[in-house]
């Protein structure tokens, strides 16, 4: 985890992001951002990210983002969330299969809304899929 992100090596609850399988050859990532304790570090979380995704090469991937516990502190990071979004679509896209979003606050149901003013590809936020018709355990998807 050092080389991901030094902040997590000493307390891995500073940052919400972590592989947590590999199935049928995609890598899946899961993150909770209500659940990090640094959730307005900026640099430090899309570093992490980054950092991450970085190791995967070559191979598929999926991300599970779970809304619950999203508020109006984490919503004031709209930033750093979209800069994410933009990570993951634009510098990962092209192995990217999906982003679900489970349990979406309305905050992050905003986020979605505003992403064909921030990313022009269709085909790209065709991968992001909001799960919304119940709450939804992230055991569902290891």
């Amino acid at each position: 985890m050092d080389k991901i992100c030094k902040k997590c090596a000493s307390d891995p609850m500073s940052h919400s992001f972590k592989k947590i399988s590999e199935k049928g050859g995609i890598l899946t990532y899961y993150t909770q951002p209500s659940q990090g304790k640094l959730y307005d570090d900026k640099e430090g979380i899309l570093s992490h990210v980054d950092n991450a995704l970085k190791l995967i090469g070559n191979k598929k991937w999926r991300c599970i983002v779970n809304g619950d516990g999203f508020d109006m502190k984490h919503a004031v990071q709209v930033t750093t969330g979209s800069e994410l979004l933009k990570l993951f679509l634009e510098k990962y896209g092209e192995h990217l299969e999906e982003v679900k979003i489970i349990n979406p606050s309305w905050h992050i149901m905003g986020i979605v809304k505003a992403l064909p003013m921030m990313i022009s590809d269709p085909s790209v936020i065709k991968k992001v899929k909001v799960l919304d018709d119940r709450v939804y355990s992230i055991l569902e998807f290891v």
